[in-house]
């Protein structure tokens, strides 16, 4: 049986990776730190490690693929944000490298920078991040694209949500109370969403292919959508009349700075951008992946399984 090791196996992307990988027939590591008290899918093999090249060594050892998905998304400084998703990467790219295994590296669209709906971002664009998460993934890329003799794939995923998700979840929680809240500036911003099974799908069809080695791409469904588009989706979800309500500049730098509603100071950093879109052509002509949850479908099921965890309260 085929062998991956899972890096950030508990975590909202890792865990739907794992059990989509054991689905489709491969034996699965789950490496999450020593300390982890959470759950992986049945069928997944939990193996506790440092992100150190001895742990790692030892957690990996006859995997063909490691699929890299640890990471922060908040912390406090670039520094901070270095410290777990550079050198940790360096640590798995290093310990990939000296197995002979191929590295498939979860990063994220935000190392490319933003992009308006009509220009969306490719692969062969400048990157340029505008948060201090985004600088750490595309330094973090940098260094695998570097690293002699290591064989490696980078996949972008835009803006993921689904079941197990808490970036997204203060709007879902928001809706079903009604409350729609609609920063004044955000008229034309727009973002490529993607829900997290067509990710772990994509994630799937890297470790199948050796011929997309040593290449990048974005996962997105193919249409982008407006932060108003997506606040009448969710009203939709939870049958709520759609009654927007636009909040100062100020104001949302305010919440921001007093940590409401998972807002920080990134997240307001990006919302002042045009929007993060991306072309998603090269990962259909290149990996045989297209995004097949559109947004309706996907916040119906993602409010159904927050319910059902009892998330929405």
């Amino acid at each position: 049986m085929r062998r991956v090791a899972v890096t950030g196996a508990t975590g909202f992307i890792g865990w739907h990776v794992c059990a989509c990988l054991r689905s489709a027939g491969w034996s699965v590591a789950a490496v999450v730190r020593p300390d982890s008290r959470k759950p992986v899918p049945e069928g997944v093999q939990l193996v506790p490690a440092n992100l150190d090249i001895a742990a790692l060594a030892e957690a990996c050892a006859n995997a063909t693929v490691i699929v890299h998905a640890a990471g922060v998304t908040r912390a406090r400084s670039l520094a901070e944000y270095r410290r777990v998703n550079v050198e940790g990467t360096r640590a798995v790219a290093e310990t990939a490298r000296a197995l002979g295994a191929r590295m498939i590296h979860v990063s994220s669209l935000t190392a490319a920078g933003p992009a308006a709906a009509d220009h969306p971002r490719t692969e062969v664009d400048a990157r340029e991040p505008i948060t201090d998460y985004g600088r750490s993934k595309l330094e973090a890329e940098e260094l695998i694209e570097r690293m002699a003799g290591l064989r490696w794939t980078i996949v972008r995923p835009a803006a993921v949500y689904g079941p197990r998700d808490r970036q997204f979840l203060p709007l879902f929680q928001a809706a079903r109370r009604g409350l729609f809240l609609r920063p004044a500036n955000a008229g034309a911003f727009a973002l490529t969403f993607v829900h997290v099974d067509d990710v772990a799908r994509a994630m799937a069809l890297a470790c199948d292919r050796n011929s997309v080695d040593g290449d990048i791409f974005f996962l997105g469904f193919p249409v982008s959508r407006s932060l108003d588009s997506l606040l009448r989706t969710l009203a939709l979800t939870f049958d709520r009349p759609y009654r927007p309500l636009s909040v100062p500049i100020t104001m949302v730098r305010l919440a921001a700075w007093l940590g409401v509603g998972g807002l920080g100071r990134e997240r307001v950093c990006e919302l002042m951008s045009p929007g993060f879109v991306c072309n998603v052509e090269r990962a259909s002509r290149r990996l045989g992946f297209e995004a097949a949850i559109d947004l309706e479908q996907g916040c119906r099921t993602t409010a159904a399984w927050y319910a059902g965890a009892r998330w929405l309260s």
